[in-house]
């Protein structure tokens, strides 16, 4: 693994973890460490960004696949996600507000490292180390798999009966949730948000395609 590999997987993984430790509010103390820290898109993003990136930094097997083109591609789409939600949907950017940083979510530390250094310099590797030859449509259409994957976790999560004591619902996501929304409604957003997420993989496939 070259230099450059070397340094980004321990970046990102530096960055994901301190952004989970802060998320977590472990050090705050029991009474304010923040529970169901893994219901949440954002948190099991940053996650897989720390394990993946750790595990690049041992010589073997795991190393290789992530590594390989599908491999580096579906990791940077994984946390690309989190960006692109959280800022096109989850903080209605756009709206008039007269506090800047409030719009962008950038007050804490710990909402920066999650939601923008992580991704940005998962994309950043992305753009500079890794390989992207031989990646095609399928690979767009099996990268899928994994918010496909997140919605089961929630429909299971959900019949649990457990409520998110954060938002005070079975859903962590309102535009996700079908006790809000109504089945209909629900349908419509989880098509269009998968509609939305194959675009996004049709766009770093052209992106990759430009820079080979």
């Amino acid at each position: 693994m070259s230099t450059a590999e070397t340094v980004f997987a321990i970046l990102i993984s530096a960055s994901s973890a301190a952004g989970l430790l802060l998320v977590s509010r472990i050090l705050e103390g029991p009474e304010k460490r923040r529970r169901q820290l893994f219901v949440y898109y954002t948190n099991l993003s940053n996650l897989a960004m720390l394990v993946t990136h750790v595990l690049l930094l041992f010589p073997g097997r795991c190393r290789e696949l992530l590594r390989s083109p599908a491999g580096r591609y579906v990791t940077t789409l994984c946390i690309l996600v989190t960006f692109v939600v959280y800022f096109f949907v989850l903080t209605h950017f756009g709206r008039p507000r007269s506090d800047l940083l409030r719009s962008l979510g950038v007050r804490r530390v710990s909402n920066f490292l999650v939601h923008y250094l992580v991704p940005a310099l998962t994309v950043l590797e992305w753009l500079c180390v890794a390989d992207k030859r031989g990646l095609g449509l399928r690979d767009a259409v099996l990268w899928l798999a994994v918010p496909l994957a997140y919605f089961v976790f929630l429909l299971l999560r959900a019949r649990t009966g457990a409520v998110i004591t954060a938002v005070g619902r079975l859903w962590p996501y309102g535009f996700l949730d079908p006790d809000i929304l109504g089945t209909r409604r629900w349908l419509r957003n989880l098509a269009a948000t998968l509609v939305g997420f194959f675009i996004l993989g049709l766009l770093l496939l052209g992106i990759g395609r430009v820079l080979i």
